[in-house]
């Protein structure tokens, strides 16, 4: 949404440049991130899953898989009206990601801009390798959220790296692999119960 902000602000004064697109985007990004806020705002306090955030999460895969559908059936046109809406449908739906994953406070975890990740756990370990302490009393705890940041960037490159091989060889499936993945991760999350941080 940073750059839909900067797109959003230079078509002020540039009339030529496209207004509707980038504010499509952040209205679309707001309300999912509002609705996903309120559907998992009753999280108990250190739980590291709960069961609002898979269904949030499979609401998700939903609306990924709508606009899938939508693009694969207009042939890749769906026309400036449709495009739009498919937009901010799409914003709304990881908004929808944003809202809830926030509410289970993972240090250092944010799911939908990697940036702050990237910049925590590359602090974090600047800082260990200089024998500075981060604010975590246990060892153990710092190195499990190490793990589990470099996991989640893991994740967001082999992510990207299969979208650019499905924009090269399948077209049409772009959009249903942010859905798989998604669906996947709600799906193994059901599984498990929900617990608190020990």
């Amino acid at each position: 949404m940073t750059g839909n902000t900067v797109l959003a602000g230079v078509s002020v004064f540039h009339m030529a440049t496209d207004m509707a697109h980038p504010l499509a985007a952040l209205g679309g990004y707001v309300l999912g991130t509002i609705a996903g806020t309120l559907l998992n705002r009753r999280i108990r306090a250190g739980a590291i899953w709960a069961k609002s955030v898979s269904l949030t999460l499979f609401l998700e895969s939903l609306m990924l898989a709508a606009a899938e559908w939508i693009w694969v059936v207009t042939r890749h046109h769906p026309g400036h009206r449709l495009e739009l809406a498919l937009l901010a449908w799409i914003a709304m739906a990881i908004g929808l990601q944003s809202g809830s994953m926030l509410q289970l406070r993972i240090p250092g975890v944010v799911t939908t801009y990697i940036t702050g990740t990237w910049t925590i756990l590359t602090s974090g370990v600047a800082l260990l390798v200089s024998r500075q302490h981060r604010a975590v009393r246990d060892k153990t705890k710092l190195e499990e959220s190490f793990e589990l940041q470099a996991c989640v960037l893991a994740a967001y490159f082999l992510s990207a790296a299969l979208c650019g091989w499905a924009f090269r060889h399948a077209a049409d499936i772009v959009g249903a692999i942010p859905a798989l993945v998604v669906l996947l991760v709600a799906s193994c999350a059901a599984i498990r119960r929900e617990r608190p941080v020990s």
